[in-house]
């Protein structure tokens, strides 16, 4: 199928879905096609290539909603995919809030598409896979193993036809990863690292490589934390495992249903002065980046904390219209069979102004570098206990290793205690956060 003709299948769809009787319809309509690269000990061990044309109907018809989908959107097939869209909202209770975008116009978002990076040749490819594993067996001697050192790129095209508008843009994602194993007098410990962008030239493979075998080499040695409550200071990579469960909290789905600690406390000072969060989906070449959302609203920059102060939430254009408030451009897909969920589109904490070096605790402290178990942290009331592994350190300076810890609490009452936020912020995919300093971590060892 070819790329050039989306924005024609997607419109043409959703005239059929009107002319068979639809209040309204949206279809969205996507071509996809990806590459993956997997090394082991120099030598490509697998390799994954996919293409795919794929077509999503949405029809309004009475307040109610169908939806269908198709890997073979076929001019044939436009009528069917009409009636079967028709015959799913007839079975489906009425919703409030239901709509497709009425949006007029959009700027064009930079920095989302790099087809230098998709035509690089196969074989330059995989010499980014070689120069991370590379990258990992040279860091130390103590390093045993590059397992598996992956080459991934994604080219899409998007085309979404609703309201009497067809867009469409076109973005990649490229990214790379690795796990290093590094071991010493009997003792095995790992360390993954990985980087995404939608432009190639930004992953930088020794990079990656290197930062990878030293969190494992790092951990080496380590035995149980002490028992007790510390300062504590989070990396960026581990400062993020924190920050994921609470996006849950943001979602205007999750606030309609009464499952969010935030729900009902817009303009209330929740956290620290230092804490700000931003999403924006217009940042050049970062991997949340969008033109439109998957119900076809542009992305809105804002703060949804602002120095404490919760200001926002992700919205769809269901969950706006409901709670009386503007559309925000956070209508996901988690797939094409999916409906639009809320969720962030680059969300980061600005970095502050101060050097880690600078911010370091006195004393001792523990530095947390990995986290294991943060799924089954209680996304609505926060209750946490999570397997633990870092540094214990001594006036900011690290004196052994620890593993098979655990810190515990509540994350809500966690971010009470942040202290301070490093200057280097780290973007991991759409995610980005600095080093957070907090005044107060439970942690239990020996």
């Amino acid at each position: 199928m070819d790329s050039d003709r989306l924005e024609e299948i997607a419109e043409r769809i959703r005239e059929a879905a009107v002319k068979a009787g639809a209040d309204d319809a949206e279809c969205l309509a996507r071509w996809n096609v990806s590459v993956g690269i997997d090394l082991r000990k120099g030598k490509i061990d697998g390799v994954r290539r996919r293409q795919e044309t794929s077509a999503s109907l949405r029809v309004l018809k009475d307040g109610r909603e169908g939806m269908v989908f198709t890997t073979a959107p076929e001019e044939t097939l436009y009528p069917v995919l009409a009636q079967e869209a028709l015959d799913c909202a007839g079975l489906m209770p009425q919703v409030e809030g239901n709509r497709f975008s009425p949006a007029r116009d959009f700027r064009p978002v930079e920095g989302l598409f790099d087809g230098s990076g998709l035509s690089l040749p196969f074989e330059e490819k995989v010499l980014m896979a070689r120069a991370v594993e590379e990258a990992v067996l040279e860091a130390d001697p103590r390093i045993q193993q590059a397992h598996k050192p992956s080459y991934h790129e994604q080219g899409r095209k998007t085309a979404i036809a609703s309201g009497g508008r067809v867009w469409s843009y076109e973005d990649t994602v490229f990214s790379l990863s690795v796990e290093a194993i590094a071991k010493s007098e009997g003792e095995s410990q790992s360390g993954y690292e990985y980087r995404i962008s939608r432009r190639l030239a930004d992953l930088e493979p020794s990079l990656v490589g290197a930062l990878g075998a030293r969190e494992a080499v790092e951990l080496l040695g380590g035995g149980m934390p002490p028992t007790g409550t510390f300062p504590g200071v989070f990396p960026p990579k581990a400062a993020l495992d924190l920050l994921g469960p609470l996006l849950s909290s943001f979602s205007a789905e999750e606030m309609l249903k009464k499952r969010s600690r935030l729900e009902g406390r817009r303009g209330e000072k929740i956290f620290p002065d230092c804490l700000t969060l931003t999403d924006d989906g217009t940042l050049p070449w970062h991997a949340g980046s969008i033109a439109f959302d998957d119900e076809r609203v542009p992305p809105v920059p804002r703060n949804i904390v602002e120095k404490g102060v919760v200001l926002g939430c992700f919205h769809t254009l269901r969950t706006a219209a409901i709670m009386g408030e503007e559309p925000t451009g956070n209508g996901f897909r988690p797939s094409m069979t999916s409906s639009p969920a809320p969720e962030p589109s680059n969300l980061f904490i600005p970095a502050g102004s101060l050097s880690y070096a600078s911010l370091m605790p006195p004393g001792k402290a523990i530095r947390i570098t990995g986290l294991m178990g943060t799924h089954t942290i209680d996304q609505v009331s926060g209750d946490f206990s999570l397997g633990a592994s870092g540094h214990i350190l001594e006036d900011g300076e690290p004196v052994r290793p620890f593993r098979s810890g655990t810190i515990s609490g509540n994350l809500f009452e966690l971010m009470t205690s942040l202290a301070a936020v490093g200057d280097d912020l780290t973007f991991y995919g759409s995610m980005g956060c600095p080093t957070l300093f907090f005044d107060r971590v439970l942690v239990s060892g020996t």
